[in-house]
């Protein structure tokens, strides 16, 4: 179901704005919640580190985040999303938030309440699964 939501968003925002699928991820990690780390980013979404890294390097010169060293450790980096980078996230903000509003339409107001819970149940437990072996049994087989 993400590939419907997803790929149709981010290809038009790849196309639109010259940003890409990291970038674009993480320009909306930063919007959310500024001043975070590269690991941060990868942990919460699953994307690899290498990834998110050339997006930061990429975001940076394009002036759309600042990197600023840790407080209590100078080999981390903070990101910091700049007024042109939440500028560009708010051009894009809107068709995703209303492409979301379009898929959900077809559920009622209880359905959509009773998916948001299931989603923050899994959300909540994905430490749990998220590291499990595709290939290897688990215990609960």
């Amino acid at each position: 179901m993400s590939n419907y939501y997803r790929e149709p968003s981010f290809r038009e925002i790849e196309r639109a704005l010259g940003l890409t699928r990291p970038e674009i991820l993480s320009l909306i990690f930063l919007c959310f919640r500024d001043g975070i780390t590269v690991t941060d980013i990868c942990e919460f979404s699953g994307h690899l580190k290498a990834n998110i890294s050339r997006a930061a390097i990429a975001l940076e010169k394009k002036a759309l985040i600042d990197r600023r060293p840790h407080d209590d450790d100078q080999r981390r980096q903070l990101l910091f999303v700049t007024p042109a980078g939440r500028a560009l996230h708010d051009r894009f903000m809107p068709g995703l938030v209303q492409r979301e509003a379009d898929m959900l339409a077809c559920l009622t107001d209880t359905e959509r309440q009773q998916f948001n819970d299931i989603l923050r149940k899994m959300c909540a437990h994905a430490r749990d699964w998220s590291d499990l072996s595709v290939t290897e049994p688990s215990d609960s087989a």
